[in-house]
């Protein structure tokens, strides 16, 4: 087939999400099925898939959607309604207000420092929802709470859940995860520190924002960019993300506790909670701290036990399905994870918290019901946007398109090479996704111009790293927390001003890196 031809039916269902979502200001759970149709349509009439091969392979997009994305996201919601519910979430707020009252700060310690925390031990929507429903409890405007959490759930992917996207993009191509990890980190250096200046421009409304937190700012930064590189060169992938957002969430709190209460609430943007999907708040609570922090005590503690003790995690692994669900070439294995999955380690703690508090099972369940009904069409923008992605690779079309790239640059192809990471993720919601995706492809590009293939692979997943707060699905996921009073395109077209030039900076830095290795 003409390469040319199929490059351009790549880029219609591409085209279709970002003028829908952001021109036409529709829905993404209206967008999002019609790309997938678009998608499937273009598939069949190309000749590149069947009818079986599309439904099929819709079919196994629409599982890996359900389990694990979905089912994680849908536990870190009723996590956090639990919360609410027994007014463990006002006693929280209550302690993040007593650090510091600035909106500011309290952006760098949840959306910073805890969202990269959950990103390390769960990922999946976590980091986006749980932080940005704190901060909504805490009087953030939803539409901003969604934006910041967005931007902040970013550098700590490619470490994400243990550290699995390095782990896995080093398994395809046969590279040393360590070095992957090494180069992931070190080109991430520098974003790290300008994240978090970002943050504190969308929170505050602009540059004057940075005035009076400077400092804190720049510290939350540095105390999770150096921990991540230095324990990706001496530890591996497993615990660079993990380790920094710990460092990262006690420095800042203790930086705004020092440095902060005497000023810098001053010049506070105005708090406006808006109408959430979410309960209110009630009145202030008696609910003691340790109960209040319990539910997410025990997140951790299961987390750990199951991934970090050898022989738990080797049984529960084995707790696990593999099948192939394709019917064309080329098709891919997927396993799912019984047990040894985020969103059911999740649900494990929160049946346990309830145990503990003897809360009655009627009404967690009662909190399990409302959840879901209020989240469907999140889930229908989450399944379509994946059995999309999954129907493009296999008719070869996000092959097609990093093929054109690769002939257009030639030579400066690692400037653009994490941009591929960001379009992988922006289709398919996911750096370990990407990862399998396109992979192989980065390998053999570097090969060809003769660039370092360690350090291209690993732009790939710095560059994927920004794609996170573009993607449809982690917008559709922080969506799920209601009242944004905005589209979901006006989420879009709020990230693609820093996840574009972010993008652009990972280029620039890949292109002097690869230079100095050669």
């Amino acid at each position: 087939m003409n390469q040319t031809i199929l490059l351009i039916a790549a880029v219609i269902p591409i085209a279709w999400l970002l003028i829908g979502l952001i021109v036409l200001h529709l829905p993404g759970h209206l967008v999002c099925p019609s790309g997938l149709l678009i998608a499937a349509v273009l598939s069949l009439g190309l000749g590149r898939l069947d009818l079986k091969g599309v439904l099929t392979g819709s079919l196994e997009g629409a599982l890996f959607a359900c389990w694990p994305i979905l089912l994680v996201v849908l536990a870190a919601m009723i996590l956090y309604r639990y919360s609410v519910a027994t007014g463990g979430m006002d006693r929280i707020t209550e302690l993040l207000s007593g650090i510091s009252s600035d909106e500011r700060v309290q952006v760098l310690i949840l959306a910073w420092g805890f969202g990269g925390f959950l990103e390390g031990i769960a990922g999946f929507g976590t980091p986006v929802l749980i932080p940005g429903c704190i901060l909504v409890a805490l009087g953030m405007n939803p539409f901003k709470a969604i934006v910041v959490c967005l931007i902040a759930n970013t550098a700590a992917t490619p470490f994400a859940t243990l550290g699995i996207p390095v782990t896995t993009i080093a398994s395809v191509t046969g590279l040393d995860p360590h070095t992957v990890g090494v180069y992931t980190a070190t080109q991430l250096l520098i974003p790290c520190l300008i994240l978090p200046f970002l943050l504190v421009i969308v929170t505050g409304g602009g540059l004057r924002a940075v005035r009076g937190v400077a400092l804190i700012t720049l510290l939350s930064g540095l105390s999770f960019a150096v921990p991540l590189w230095l324990l990706s060169y001496f530890a591996g992938p497993t615990l660079p993300t993990l380790c920094g957002a710990i460092c990262a969430l006690f420095c800042t709190a203790f930086a705004a506790k020092k440095l902060s209460g005497k000023g810098t609430s001053d010049n506070l943007p105005g708090k406006d909670r808006g109408a959430t999907n979410l309960p209110p708040p009630t009145a202030p609570s008696a609910v003691s701290l340790p109960s209040a922090l319990l539910p997410y005590i025990l997140v951790i503690a299961v987390v750990f036990v199951c991934n970090l003790i050898v022989p738990v995690h080797n049984a529960l692994a084995r707790i696990a399905t593999t099948a192939v669900f394709f019917s064309g070439k080329g098709a891919a294995s997927i396993s799912f994870s019984w047990i040894l999955t985020p969103g059911i380690l999740i649900l494990i703690a929160t049946f346990l918290t309830c145990a503990i508090h003897r809360t009655k099972l009627r009404a967690l369940f009662g909190v399990m019901r409302e959840t879901f009904l209020s989240s469907r069409k999140m889930m229908i923008t989450v399944l379509t946007i994946i059995a999309m992605a999954k129907v493009m690779n296999y008719a070869g079309m996000m092959n097609s398109i990093a093929v054109a790239l690769i002939a257009v640059f030639g030579g400066l192809y690692p400037l653009i090479a994490p941009l591929i990471g960001t379009f992988g993720v922006f289709i398919t919601g996911s750096d370990t996704t990407c990862s399998i995706l396109l992979g192989n492809l980065q390998q053999n590009a570097a090969l060809q111009i003769g660039a370092n293939p360690t350090w291209i692979v690993s732009s790939n997943l710095s560059g994927a790293a920004m794609g996170k707060m573009l993607s449809p699905q982690s917008i559709a996921v922080g969506y799920g927390i209601g009242g944004i009073g905005k589209s979901e395109g006006e989420i879009l077209k709020r990230t693609l001003r820093y996840g574009i030039p972010v993008s652009l900076l990972i280029g620039v830095l890949t292109l002097i890196g690869n230079h100095l290795l050669q």
